[in-house]
């Protein structure tokens, strides 16, 4: 059975999404509709392009991915599919699919063209509902991907997520914030692995990573390995990033030191 997952920033509040399910099983009833997530922070691309990142390699060859997080709607920028790590993407051509190409061996973009794929009357304002999904399920049926529009030699690419790692420390920067409020940072967990470390957020020092999000008392921060595969600075019952302020974007600081050096200066 066909999957495709959907990611947008429409919130639930509004028929935005349910209509594009529909237009969905229009096409094909009898694809199998996954909500990654609808709250992404409005047009916020950066946050969208971790969502998919974190999601796709848990879902089958051949999903389709329709991510419609679209500030640029209705102007000239270009609606992509992406067929990568034997999967598809398509979506706004403005940085969401940029993590997941950086982790790809290869990849093939083709702009959507092929009016045949869309709805008989487009609205400048919800290109989700009138050209994404109908292409999305045409492609969950074997629509073949060389026919929905020339290749895309050029697209948009957001900053890679890789951190900058150095001997002694690794500068990152937080990429997302999650419902709970912990900072998920572009920092790999592993690359902490065997390490002493101190963790620098603002005004924040952090001593070393916890087990568990209840491993410190209420109201105080720490860092811990999250289910992302990445760093997280969380606050135990309460949200990381207010206060002090923190958020997308800010800069974390990793101070580390092998474990023996430290035993060794001790004695």
């Amino acid at each position: 059975m066909a999957i495709i997952t959907l990611t947008t920033d429409f919130g639930r509040r509004d028929h935005y999404v349910g209509v594009m399910k529909g237009v969905i099983r229009k096409f094909n009833p009898a694809a199998q509709i996954v909500d990654l997530t609808h709250e992404v922070p409005p047009q916020g691309v950066t946050q969208a392009a971790f969502v998919l990142y974190s999601t796709f390699r848990y879902f089958q060859e051949g999903t389709v991915h329709l991510a419609v997080v679209d500030p640029g709607v209705g102007s000239s920028r270009e609606i992509l599919v992406v067929r990568a790590h034997r999967q598809f993407f398509i979506g706004p051509d403005n940085g969401l699919f940029s993590y997941i190409l950086d982790e790809a061996d290869s990849f093939e973009a083709r702009y959507v063209k092929n009016k045949g794929l869309f709805l008989p009357a487009i609205s400048s304002t919800f290109q989700g509902r009138d050209i994404m999904a109908p292409a999305a399920a045409r492609l969950s049926l074997g629509f073949k991907f060389k026919k929905i529009g020339p290749l895309a030699e050029k697209i948009v690419r957001l900053t890679p997520i890789a951190p900058v790692i150095e001997d002694d420390s690794i500068r990152g920067r937080v990429i997302y914030v999650d419902y709970f409020g912990n900072l998920i940072t572009n920092i790999p967990s592993l690359a902490l692995t065997g390490f002493q470390t101190t963790v620098i957020a603002g005004p924040l020092t952090i001593a070393g990573l916890s087990s568990s999000y209840n491993a410190v008392e209420p109201g105080n921060y720490l860092a811990i390995a999250g289910s992302s595969g990445f760093m997280e600075i969380a606050r135990s019952m309460g949200r990381a990033e207010s206060p002090p302020d923190l958020g997308l974007n800010t800069e974390i600081i990793i101070k580390k030191s092998k474990y023996h050096e430290r035993k060794l200066k001790a004695n």
